[in-house]
């Protein structure tokens, strides 16, 4: 059919765009020093595991139970995530002139979904194979085969449930609704500019619409809270409950910050500085951050009152991390998920490096962060 592959081309379009619409300077930047990095840490990696091979070969349980897991987990994220990006292009509002029925629509989000993910599993069986074969795992492309049919079966499953789900993407009703969202949400999103934060998230007038997802997302991390909270105050550790704040609080962080608007011209032609602008969306991501903290940050103060550096030194890690995450998800503008794998990344590696050559390793994360600041802001000036 004529609009079969409406999505895909949209998506390369917008790949194309964005290839031009960076420097070429950048782009060598990120070629070279991309390219060099990644050698680098495969290197790394293969020094892993050559090292740890005679152990990694008789683990039966990692690879009976750990690696199945790990690759059924990691292809419903990333289905989950592909199929999401397919139907906002599908849904896009630009296409709501498009005689295009819901099923229609279903169809291109669909194939796009299919065609993103099949060099996704040929990557995964690929690095599976070379991983096996590091480590003189026999049958290693046996292996590899398995690995991709396991992450593409989960992967489809998940873009399968996520496509058939009823979208409502289109907004049929046409009205904005009043401001409706409840004291806190006026109070906390309020300051100027006004609901910044409810207009990052597509929130009409600060309006917020309950459903599963979040009730869902709020019990889990209320339950993961109390049993970290539990475990320091039956162990008379800190350790525990520290931890689960400070990993919480980042998570919390990162599932509800959003930057989009940084990128739209109302926001740039208005006489509103970069910085302001930016403070003001981080506000009430930060401040539900800080309340999931607290929780476990006070469990921990109680079950060992002598060691009130931990959680002390956890809020400032999470203000620290949180800053950090804060500056990639403005630079990635219109991906989080993209900006929370860099992210993640980035602190991986640092924390891998930092065990070799110590903490002077972190200066180089800060000069990333400090890079990609400048970067977003110069953006924002000069578009």
């Amino acid at each position: 059919m004529r609009h079969d592959r409406l999505v895909l081309i949209l998506l390369w379009r917008e790949l194309v765009a964005g290839l031009r619409a960076t420097r070429r300077r950048d782009l060598g930047w990120i070629a070279l020093g991309g390219g060099g990095l990644l050698a680098y840490a495969i290197a790394d990696v293969v020094l892993a595991l050559h090292g740890a091979a005679a152990k990694l070969r008789h683990d039966q349980l990692l690879w009976v139970l750990g690696v199945p897991v790990a690759l059924a987990v990691l292809g419903a994220l990333v289905g989950n995530a592909m199929s999401g990006l397919s139907l906002q292009r599908a849904y896009a509002p630009f296409l709501k002139a498009l005689p295009l029925s819901p099923d229609r629509r279903r169809r291109m989000a669909g194939e796009a979904t299919l065609v993103l993910g099949a060099p996704l599993a040929l990557l995964v069986g690929v690095s599976a194979s070379f991983t096996c074969a590091v480590i003189e795992k026999p049958l290693a492309p046996a292996w590899g085969l398995g690995a991709a049919m396991l992450f593409a079966t989960s992967y489809g499953a998940t873009a399968l449930w996520r496509l058939r789900r009823p979208q409502h993407l289109l907004d049929e009703t046409g009205s904005e609704a009043a401001p409706s969202g409840g004291p806190l949400l006026h109070r906390f999103d309020r300051a100027r500019p006004s609901w910044l934060s409810s207009w990052a998230w597509k929130l009409p007038g600060g309006h917020l619409r309950p459903s599963w997802r979040l009730a869902a997302a709020c019990l889990v991390f209320a339950t993961a809270a109390i049993l970290c909270a539990w475990a320091s105050l039956a162990g008379r550790t800190a350790g525990p409950a520290a931890v689960a704040g400070l990993i919480g609080g980042i998570l919390v962080f990162m599932l509800s910050l959003r930057c989009q608007p940084l990128g739209s011209p109302v926001l740039r032609t208005a006489p509103i500085g970069f910085t302001r602008v930016w403070l003001r969306l981080v506000q009430l991501p930060l401040q539900l951050s800080l309340a999931f903290f607290l929780l476990p940050a006070g469990a921990a103060l109680a079950a060992e009152p002598t060691a009130w550096s931990v959680p002390m030194a956890s809020g400032l890690w999470l203000l620290v991390l949180n800053g950090a995450y804060a500056v990639f998800g403005a630079y990635f503008l219109n991906a989080p998920f993209v900006a929370s794998l860099s992210f993640a990344s980035a602190l991986a590696y640092a924390a891998y490096e930092t065990l070799e050559y110590g903490r002077t390793v972190l200066i180089g994360l800060a000069v990333l962060v400090f890079f990609l600041w400048h970067r977003t802001r110069q953006r924002y000036r000069n578009g």
